[in-house]
């Protein structure tokens, strides 16, 4: 929570270089950020605050709080046939975590999304809860008579996404965590570098890197999707074949920078606070 109140803005800038679907018009941060405090003042800049505040405690609690946890779960269950410093360990137990925690969070994020995307004639949510709510109630007016579902209209409304966010979440989370306690670990094996603070955001930085690049183009869709209030996409699936059919591969990397500087601001602050906090609390480092 505290690294994602650091980086709304770069969150938000990144939101709406992704759902530009125009390929010519200027896309750049830069150009993005002035427009936004030009045309909707500075407060814009912190929009949707409280849906990722909210997003994070469900998302990252779960991810990052049951990481170790299911570390020594599936340990157990591999039977010594998986080291403790596997690889696969990691990888395993990261998407298991992040699984979980993503799509438990998958409101929260479509409501954060929702309240930092554009709208020409001002925002339609008051607050967090009111966007909920409208959502809700958007999806519930929208189910009547589309057939019986197990699943309320205004609760599908809230989960529109949920397949490229879980998705994103897991190789997010893989290549953040894993990275990170690999970095960790092969740098203290090696005796390059001790526990401490130093270690901390060396490895943090590598691992800020590494999951801008892999969860960059499913951020893309998930945005897209979660924001698509007119149905125009049929899916994961066509989202992908319409993006690339109008604006081609590389759109699929848009916002990269800013999702880097995001992504990496946001990978430095939650590894050296998560490690001092389990300090505080007498646990062990990752």
């Amino acid at each position: 929570m505290c690294a994602s109140g650091v980086s709304n803005p770069l969150d938000i800038i990144k939101v709406r270089q992704q759902l530009r679907t125009q390929s010519a018009r200027a896309n750049s941060f830069w150009v993005v950020g002035i427009e936004m405090a030009r045309s909707e003042g500075l407060r814009s800049l912190m929009n949707g605050f409280s849906a990722s505040m909210l997003r994070e405690f469900v998302y990252s609690g779960i991810r990052l709080g049951s990481y170790e946890y299911f570390k020594d779960a599936v340990y157990q269950i591999s039977d010594g046939r998986l080291s403790r410093d596997s690889l696969g360990l990691k990888v395993a137990a990261a998407s298991i975590a992040s699984t979980i925690g993503s799509a438990l969070a998958n409101p929260a994020d479509l409501v954060k999304v929702r309240m930092q995307a554009y709208y020409p004639s001002g925002t339609p949510y008051r607050n967090m809860r009111h966007a909920f709510a409208t959502i809700w109630k958007q999806g519930s007016t929208a189910a009547n008579g589309s057939g019986t579902s197990f699943m309320p209209g205004g609760l599908r409304a809230l989960y529109r996404g949920v397949s490229p966010t879980t998705v994103r979440g897991v190789i997010l989370s893989t290549s953040q965590i894993c990275s990170y306690d690999q970095v960790k670990q092969v740098l203290k094996r090696r005796g390059v570098m001790e526990e401490g603070i130093p270690l901390h955001l060396t490895a943090s930085m590598f691992a800020g890197l590494f999951c801008s690049i892999t969860s960059n183009p499913v951020d893309v869709v998930k945005v897209r999707l979660m924001n698509d209030h007119s149905h125009q996409y049929n899916g994961v699936t066509d989202c992908i074949k319409t993006i690339l059919r109008s604006e081609g591969p590389v759109a699929f990397y848009k916002g990269f920078g800013m999702c880097w500087a995001r992504l990496g601001t946001v990978t430095i602050v939650t590894f050296v606070v998560f490690e001092r906090i389990r300090l505080l609390f007498g646990v062990a480092a990752m």
